[in-house]
């Protein structure tokens, strides 16, 4: 009788266990990004808080460098563990995501630690998601998440050295090329003649303002000379940095690429410095 009873017992508890393991929920993700450093089994987590696992991927989906999906278990009991009862927005009683939030979650690949480079998922509401949109995309008989870049791959894409590089390259030769279109010689003796044609002109034009005779005539015919060179000077120099020509463009794309990249080595700065750990933390233990 009393083995009946155990064994009664062991299948009831056996039975319910299965019973919450079996209707754990299953999403799929895809992420366009390298995944080195997430693994079978490593956590998901919702805004941080553990609630699940990484299943299994799915191998062969693209060739190449395509994006491999991932399958994500979300425990129940995880969630039954840590949900609040009454009011909660995001989970019904059973511990099951309520069917309107599922649209408004988004996945991203988040780094635990620069050391081991370690990757887990961990999901978030967009809160600006549109309430109009009721499509239920699946992959592989799953529902499919959607999914933001990290925070590393959008500065891994801003800090982007080999463009700088690049586009520093073609600075260089597009001034190259204008600084041999423009004959310094040329220049630097329009520079003096129109120097000595203007201190002429100043000279001359004293003295016919002091006597207001004649060499006035004169006056003037050297300061349209004059002004002639200037203005011939200045279109040569208007030409070299007109809002079309290509060096003005390349050093603007330059200063932009260099501005973009400066921002984001201080997005990398503000999260190194909010989150230190995330340099010296070791390999997490398995209590963690």
């Amino acid at each position: 009788m009393g083995g009946l009873i155990l064994l009664l017992g062991f299948a009831i508890f056996t039975g319910g266990f299965s019973s919450i393991g079996s209707r754990n929920e299953r999403f799929v993700l895809v992420f366009h990004e390298n995944m080195y450093g997430l693994y079978e089994g490593g956590k998901v987590t919702l805004n941080g808080v553990r609630i699940g696992r990484v299943e299994r991927f799915f191998l062969g989906d693209a060739v190449e460098d395509g994006p491999v999906p991932v399958l994500i278990e979300i425990n129940r009991k995880l969630v039954l563990r840590h949900m609040v009862e009454s009011g909660n927005e995001i989970f019904d009683q059973e511990g099951l995501f309520k069917e309107e939030i599922i649209p408004r979650l988004v996945g991203q690949l988040i780094q635990e630690s620069f050391v081991t480079g370690i990757l887990y998922v961990n999901l978030t509401t967009d809160e600006l998601y549109d309430q109009a949109d009721l499509s239920k995309p699946t992959l592989y008989g799953h529902r499919e998440l959607r999914t933001q870049a990290s925070i590393f791959a959008e500065l891994s894409e801003s800090i982007n050295l080999d463009k700088l590089s690049k586009q520093i390259s073609k600075l260089m030769e597009a001034a190259t090329g204008r600084l041999e279109e423009l004959d310094f010689a040329m220049v630097m003796k329009d520079f003096a003649e129109t120097n000595v044609a203007l201190r002429a002109f100043i000279s001359d034009f004293s003295e016919a303002y002091l006597g207001l005779g004649p060499s006035l005539l004169k006056t003037s015919e050297q300061s349209r000379v004059t002004l002639a060179k200037v203005s011939d000077l200045a279109e040569r120099l208007e030409t070299v940095v007109a809002p079309e020509s290509d060096l003005r463009f390349e050093v603007e794309t330059t200063f932009r690429e260099v501005s973009a990249m400066a921002k984001s080595l201080k997005k990398l700065a503000d999260l190194l410095e909010r989150n230190p750990q995330a340099i010296i933390r070791g390999k997490p233990s398995k209590e963690e």
